[in-house]
């Protein structure tokens, strides 16, 4: 049987999936010249970064299926607080690289401002 935080979950898994899709497009179609800030060094880091990023985002959404399964009435409870669990930790992971894509922004005199004037969304 279904019950509602199992739907809940995987309509959530489904919609972090598909975020990680959005912005993997918007990515390939970053160029340096977007960034005139930065050098070649910087830009292939702000790349490699936002990569990390998105595919950490992406993980968790795939953890969201088979949390939404085990949630479902009859599933095991410790199956649950083991997904929630990997699902905290790779939050908490995507921490580091998005401090570092701000940092290597701001170091080079761009802030997210600047990145939406310009009409580019990280």
């Amino acid at each position: 049987m279904i019950s509602i935080t199992s739907i809940i979950f995987a309509v959530s898994g489904c919609a972090i999936i598909f975020l990680f899709q959005q912005r993997r497009k918007q990515l390939s179609r970053l160029t340096k010249s977007d960034f005139v800030e930065l050098d070649d060094k910087d830009f292939a880091e702000l790349q490699l970064l936002l990569k990390t990023a998105y595919e950490r985002t992406l993980y968790m959404g795939v953890l969201f299926l088979p949390l939404a399964y085990s949630a479902r009435i009859g599933g095991e409870r410790i199956s649950q607080i083991f997904f929630l669990v990997l699902i905290g930790f790779l939050f908490i992971s995507n921490i580091i690289p998005r401090n570092k894509i701000m940092r290597l922004l701001e170091n080079n005199g761009l802030n997210i401002h600047i990145l939406k004037e310009r009409g580019l969304q990280l």
